[in-house]
């Protein structure tokens, strides 16, 4: 039977094998491969439960090579009712990511289907005829040769497009026009919207003769880019939103030249430190032959684990005047705006600590005085705000009392944190007068301090006591369930699509507004304990939940939920109350569908604390439970 070879675009036709090799590979990639007979693959019926875990694991190690770049279709071998198909990952410029696989697909009626094991006809339930093997080995010899050949031949190939890619960003006659303070500027610019072509092309990549080191540059680079909000120091420096970044030096001589930028990391996220500080990167520069700026990283950002003596004192000694110049350049930047009541004061740096800028806070603050303690207020600043933005888990500052006392003020805040939702972090903001107005002093004299101990000493049980109530205001309170029937399913899903947008954003008071509690002793503490349990698994997780079913007994429509996560699934129901606000999410009675001991147990007692505020509520609320368990014991897990 004769044999044919070609090539198809990423333009494919319906049910042909390349669209069909292309469309297995992506399901591998999100770990939504249907393994039964009959489902995504050509399973053989007859494979037996053993040989089909073995492949689910192998699909699983493919979709970890897979990664996350763009997928075409490369050569194509069809025989028939058989096909082999070569597929090409191609994104990113580091060649070492480049990568080539082999699917097997064979033909059932009208449809291609593709082999349930990678560069094989294994388990597709082909015959083995004479006949039939020797076609069968002639596709997989010739998937097997051409993937090293292809993938080689992928390599060559990927300096050319680079250069075409950088191009279409940054063309080599502008760079060629640049002079060597616009490169840096231009480069610091790419870095900050993770314009990777462009930061390839001022580090060399249009050059005639890349660098010797191109290699390392590239992979660095690229690295940076794709780790996303995990980028680490020093790349972090350059790259994260959240850092403050201003040049503060440039000198050129000849063919070379220098340029020097401060960083202000408020995560402190540097090697053994996790205080913030003002950082200066010094960055070389140097013309190729072939006259083109290029920047010359020093060798800390071409490393794959970075090490950082952490002497900061001697380190800022060296540069304390590029330390000086980046606090005056700042506060040029973001010039102080005093205001003319304390009170105005407090309510501007609350909202600023909710924004999602560095810079919002850093106008309240004054850095015209003494450089020393300008730096120390800059960097206290910082370090404050990154404690209510830091993104590994949700928090938010809850205001418990505000004194004023002549020309200084002073804010008590709770810095309510979903990772320890019960727990009162105390923190004392300050602020002073001065002739233009009021405004924040996040490091203030002792003298300030010691004025407010005594207020702050007397109201710290109080504050104990009633921040969870002051934090809850929002939160409808019951003290009895009402006599109307079950909000309706669409009210339902409506205020549980929203209530997961708060949690995802980590909106908290979005979230408590979207939730009511029982008036029982314990409710705030078991209440605020479950937000922070939600909230952080919810932002932790990629997929967006969804809602499996709504069921309505009584007072309650409780909402079915699947959340899937690193494989495994979770099934919670919501149990939801009509209030005189709207339907509002009691969120203090958790209820999973588990199947294990330890889940069983924490929903009976959920459901006996739920019992002794009303028995009937519990007893209908125990049968939506169980409904809900027997639906997702019949769902096919993934």
């Amino acid at each position: 039977m004769a044999l044919s070879a070609m090539a198809l675009s990423a333009m494919a036709a319906p049910n042909d094998p390349g669209e069909t090799a292309v469309d297995f590979l992506e399901k591998v990639r999100a770990k939504n491969i249907n393994l039964e007979p009959g489902g995504d693959t050509a399973l053989s019926p007859q494979t037996s439960e053993k040989k089909r875990k073995e492949i689910a694991r192998r699909l699983e190690r493919l979709a970890g090579d897979l990664g996350g770049d763009p997928l075409e279709v490369g050569a194509v071998k069809l025989d028939d009712d058989l096909a082999a198909v070569l597929v090409r990952k191609i994104g990113g410029f580091d060649p070492s990511r480049l990568q080539v696989f082999s699917v097997a697909l064979v033909k059932r009626g009208a449809e291609w289907a593709a082999a349930p094991v990678p560069a094989s006809f294994e388990n597709s339930g082909v015959g083995f005829a004479a006949l039939q093997r020797k076609r069968l080995d002639a596709l997989e010899d010739w998937m097997l040769r051409e993937q090293a050949l292809d993938l080689e031949k992928l390599r060559e190939q990927s300096a050319g497009r680079m250069r075409l890619k950088i191009e279409e960003s940054l063309p080599a006659a502008t760079l060629r026009n640049f002079t060597s303070n616009q490169t840096a500027e231009r480069f610091f610019h790419a870095c900050e919207q993770r314009n990777l072509p462009e930061m390839f092309g001022l580090l060399g990549g249009l050059s005639a003769s890349l660098p010797a080191d191109w290699p390392l540059r590239l992979k660095a680079a690229d690295a940076a880019v794709v780790s996303g909000a995990d980028v680490k120091h020093p790349w972090r420096l350059l790259i994260s939103p959240d850092v403050l970044r201003i040049p503060v030096h440039h000198e050129e001589d000849g063919e070379t030249a220098m340029v020097s930028i401060a960083c202000l990391d408020p995560s402190g996220n540097l090697p053994r430190s996790s205080l913030p500080r003002i950082e200066i990167v010094h960055l070389e520069l140097a013309k190729s032959s072939d006259g083109l700026w290029r920047i010359e990283p020093p060798p800390d950002f071409l490393e794959s684990r970075a090490e950082v003596v952490d002497a900061t004192e001697t380190y800022e000694q060296l540069d304390s005047d590029l330390v000086a110049t980046f606090l005056t350049k700042l506060s040029e930047l973001y010039p102080p705006t005093p205001l003319p009541t304390a009170e105005k004061s407090r309510q501007s740096l609350l909202s600023a600590l909710r924004e999602r800028s560095l810079a919002a806070v850093i106008r309240l603050i004054r850095l015209d005085g003494d450089p020393h303690a300008a730096r120390k207020a800059c960097v206290r600043a910082a370090q404050i705000w990154w404690a209510l933005r830091e993104p590994s888990t949700v928090r938010r500052a809850v205001p418990l009392g505000f004194r004023e006392d002549g020309e200084t003020a002073a804010e008590a805040c709770q810095f309510f944190s979903a990772r320890n939702p019960d727990r009162l972090d105390l923190r004392i903001l300050y602020f002073k007068k001065s002739a233009d107005g009021w405004h924040w002093t996040p490091e203030p004299p002792p003298e300030t301090e010691t004025s407010f101990r005594e207020w702050t000493e007397a109201h710290a049980k109080p504050w104990q006591d009633e921040w969870q109530q002051m934090f809850l205001a929002e939160c409808a309170e019951v003290g009895k369930f009402p006599d109307s029937g079950a909000p309706s399913e669409e009210a339902s899903r409506k205020l549980m699509d929203a209530w997961l947008q708060a949690a995802r954003t980590g909106d908290v008071l979005a979230a408590l507004r979207l939730t009511a509690r029982l008036n029982i002793p314990d409710s705030k503490a078991t209440l605020l304990r479950n937000l922070g349990y939600e909230m952080t698994g919810v932002r932790l997780n990629r997929d967006v939940p969804t809602i499996t079913g709504v069921r309505r007994a009584g007072i309650w429509s409780a909402v079915g939920i699947q959340i899937d996560t690193n494989g495994k699934s979770s099934f919670p129901l919501y149990p939801i109350i009509a209030t005189p606000a709207g339907p509002r999410l009691l969120l203090e009675i958790d209820l999973f569908a588990g199947g294990n001991r330890s889940r069983d147990f924490l929903n009976k007692t959920a459901l006996e604390r739920l019992r002794k505020f009303s028995p009937s509520a519990a007893d209908d609320l125990k049968k939506l439970s169980a409904d809900h368990q027997a639906d997702i014991a019949q769902r096919p897990q993934p």
